[in-house]
Formats: C-alpha cells, sequence, structure tokens
C-alpha cells in the first residue's frame, strides 16, 4: 500500500510541474516586458489554461484518496461489449471505429466505474489529437481466459507517466484506472503506436 501511494505522489507532482513552470515563466516576462492588447490577452489565457490544469490534477488527487476510503463495489456482473457500445453511442463524433469481436465479455467489476474509464480514454485522446483528422479504435477480442480491449488513436502518443508528449494532459486519471484494474487482477498498458498516436490496452479476466 505504500508504494501504490509513493508511485501515485509522485506521478501526481510529476504532473504539476509543467503548469508551475508555465505560470511562473509567463508571469515572470510579464513584470518584465511591455505588450500590447493582443500580446497581454495571450499571457493571461496561458496563465488561467495552466491554473485549471493544476485545479484537474489537484481534484483528481482529492477524487483518489475518497476512493481509498470508499471502495467501489466491484462485485458486480459487466457486459463489456455492452458498456462500450453504451459509450461509443453517447461519444460518438463520427470519428470512433467500433469492432467487438469477443465472445465471451462478462467481466466481474463495476459497470459505473467501467464506462467513467472508457469515456476518460476517448477524451483523452480528442483532447491531444494531432493535427491530422482523429481516428480512436476500439475493439475487443478473447484471448486465452480474459477480453482484451484495444483502444488506438492516431494523436500525439503517450508517455511513461500515461499523458501526452505536449504534456497537456493530467495523466493521473489513467494511472487511476491502473490502480483499479490490478484490483480486479487486470491489467492496463499505453504505448506508442507506429505512425504516431497513442494504444491503450486493457486486459480482464471472464466470467461466465
Amino acid at each position: 500500500m505504500e508504494n501504490i501511494y509513493f508511485d501515485f505522489v509522485a506521478n501526481a507532482f510529476h504532473e504539476l510541474k509543467s503548469p508551475l513552470t508555465t505560470i511562473m515563466l509567463v508571469s515572470e516576462i510579464i513584470m518584465k516586458q511591455e505588450f500590447d492588447n493582443i500580446s497581454m490577452q495571450r499571457c493571461l489565457s496561458m496563465i488561467y489554461e495552466e491554473a485549471g490544469r493544476m485545479k484537474s490534477i489537484v481534484n483528481n488527487t482529492i477524487n483518489s484518496l475518497k476512493n481509498n476510503y470508499f471502495n467501489i463495489d466491484v462485485s458486480q456482473k459487466c457486459d463489456i461489449n455492452e458498456i462500450l457500445e453504451r459509450v461509443v453511442v453517447s461519444e460518438d463524433l463520427g470519428d470512433i471505429d467500433l469492432s467487438l469481436a469477443a465472445e465471451q465479455h462478462f467481466v466481474r467489476g463495476n459497470a459505473e466505474y467501467f464506462e467513467s474509464a472508457f469515456r476518460e480514454i476517448i477524451e483523452n485522446a480528442r483532447k491531444y489529437k494531432s493535427e491530422r483528422p482523429l481516428r480512436i479504435s476500439i475493439e475487443t477480442i478473447n484471448r486465452g481466459g480474459d477480453i482484451c480491449l484495444c483502444f488506438s488513436d492516431n494523436g500525439v502518443g503517450v508517455d511513461k507517466y500515461y499523458c501526452s508528449d505536449n504534456q497537456q494532459s493530467t495523466g493521473v486519471g489513467l494511472y487511476l484506472l491502473r490502480k483499479k484494474l490490478l484490483q480486479l487482477n487486470g491489467s492496463v498498458t499505453a504505448e506508442r503506436r507506429d505512425g504516431g498516436g497513442s494504444v491503450f490496452k486493457i486486459t480482464l479476466p471472464i466470467i461466465v
């Protein structure tokens, strides 16, 4: 448990470094230079956006602490294919390709939590897309006694902290997803996609 908290705190502080650095740099520039109205507005917008990122990180941290005291019910029988269909119907903007090839798709967990996690992965892809038209591919397959979910996109890619190369993602939500899946005997990996983009792979043991 101590290692989990250490990893989480280290990750959160890693994510806080970037917005803090930007806020301090832009503030220093404002104090030393004279700007026209357009340049000043841009600097103020950067400060506002970076402060918003810090607020998001803090909120995710608080939610994580709450989850450690109020554990979610992970004893539900969940239909992963059905949950994905529901998420895609509500989230699809014409940029999602869905393939549900897994014939065995029931797992133990929490439907509301899974739905929230899948939405976050899709949102992450949209927020940190590249200049190319965004494409998100979601597929399920069976492998041994598991169901494997693959979320891939053609965005800017991820680093080892599960955040984008341009450091705009909080990363904390995906960190929490990985920790929760470990409790369910599952796993999640994030890696760069050949040609650009990210690939998130989630594996969960199926139940009959």
